[in-house]
């Protein structure tokens, strides 16, 4: 690992939240698209985050047990959707609805949305600590040589 390992593991954890926040900011803008039921309507995102990387060697004689990345940072590996085809909804009034009164609509849950939202601004805040405390560490050590 290099010098600066944590600081561009914890840049792929931002990179992740940034990708997140996106998604849910996507999803809210277009939770009340109504369509005809025959049309596709918005598809609720979500993202599949995975470790990169590979099992790191054995260090000081150490077995990783889980078999799991070892400072190597994460990434997106797909973006899946909960409903792909959407909820009916009842909407009479609706200028898209069809002759039962039926629209397409997204089906994204704003309470569950507004929920991952928060979760998704403490990983961002908390990847920046890291990268915060990982720079002035660095620079603790740079004063040792001065």
């Amino acid at each position: 690992m290099s010098l600066f390992g944590s600081i561009n593991i914890a840049g792929s954890g931002i990179a992740v939240d940034q990708t997140w926040l996106d998604s849910i900011s996507s999803n809210i803008a277009n939770m009340n698209d109504a369509v005809n039921p025959a049309n596709q309507t918005y598809q609720d995102q979500q993202l599949v985050v995975a470790p990169t990387g590979t099992p790191p060697q054995d260090v000081l004689g150490l077995s990783n047990q889980t078999n799991n990345p070892i400072g190597t940072g994460v990434a997106v590996t797909n973006v899946v959707t909960d409903l792909p085809n959407g909820q009916l909804a009842y909407q009479p009034n609706n200028p898209v609805a069809n002759n039962q009164g039926m629209v397409r609509i997204p089906g994204v849950n704003l309470a569950n949305q507004l929920g991952q939202l928060d979760i998704a601004e403490r990983s961002y805040q908390a990847n920046a600590a890291v990268i915060n405390h990982a720079k002035a560490a660095y620079q603790s050590v740079l004063a040792l040589g001065a």
